[in-house]
């Protein structure tokens, strides 16, 4: 025997014993026990709900709360899932994409598949960009939330993401009805300045909607002038936090 051959042996033998001392986890949490797959989940969602109560990543739709994209690709972070946008494809009047939901090793739990047309009322007169991203972004939650959306239910929220919902879903929209104070011009000019000055300190990447679509996003309107005087005062209050965050310096 070759000291060739008896090295292969020698090298799949310590292999073989990596593998069988450190086994693959089963799942997302590492455990195979249900009782500790679900201890773990809950406590995971937990952490996902104080996060996304202090973030404003949730948006209230149809009297339910339903995370927001950021909040999907967190709880992905925390378990080591992440969406890798396959393709982007142009339609007669708007986007589609597909996104998978990939384990760090590559391993596929999730897709879907989402468009974005200007058949919406919100999308009618957006840039081609706007569609595009919004179509990747409903692709994102979509795909998260095949693995995910268990964990979402625990934390206490609907586990249809917020961008998947119509937009005639929400009583919030469009004034709320009639009889409903809507926005002050005070406090469409606050809103204005704070939009401003979070683009100057921490402008969206490539990839993430202006503050603009975000506050649009959030509250299902049109334009900042269709917020009832809540809807108004909560953004303003969420803004100012998010302009905080941005000046917070690193230590």
């Amino acid at each position: 025997m070759s000291e060739q051959v008896i090295d292969a042996e020698v090298v799949g033998e310590e292999l073989e014993r990596r593998e069988n001392h450190h086994p693959a986890p089963a799942n997302l949490f590492g455990v195979s026990e249900p009782e500790a797959v679900i201890a773990r989940a809950e406590k995971v969602a937990t952490a996902l709900k104080d996060v996304l109560n202090k973030q404003g990543l949730t948006a209230k739709i149809s009297g339910r709360e339903h995370v927001l994209v950021s909040g999907w690709t967190l709880l992905g972070s925390m378990l080591g899932v992440f969406p890798v946008c396959l393709w982007t494809r142009k339609l007669e009047n708007g986007w589609e994409a597909r996104v998978e939901a990939q384990t760090r090793s590559g391993e596929v739990v999730g897709a879907a598949e989402a468009m974005c047309t200007r058949d919406e009322d919100l999308w009618k007169t957006r840039d081609e960009y706007a569609l595009r991203s919004m179509a990747q972004t409903r692709a994102t939650s979509k795909a998260l939330r095949q693995p995910l959306g268990f964990v979402v239910t625990l934390a206490g929220y609907d586990e249809t993401p917020a961008e998947e919902m119509p937009k005639d879903g929400t009583p919030e929209s469009a004034g709320a009805g009639e009889g409903v104070p809507m926005i002050t011009d005070a406090q469409h000019r606050k809103i204005g300045v704070l939009l401003k000055k979070l683009d100057e300190v921490d402008p969206p990447a490539e990839s993430q909607l202006s503050w603009v679509a975000q506050v649009r996003e959030k509250y299902r309107v049109v334009s900042r002038k269709d917020l009832t005087r809540q809807q108004a005062s909560d953004a303003i209050e969420w803004l100012e936090q998010k302009e905080q965050d941005a000046n917070i310096p690193f230590g």
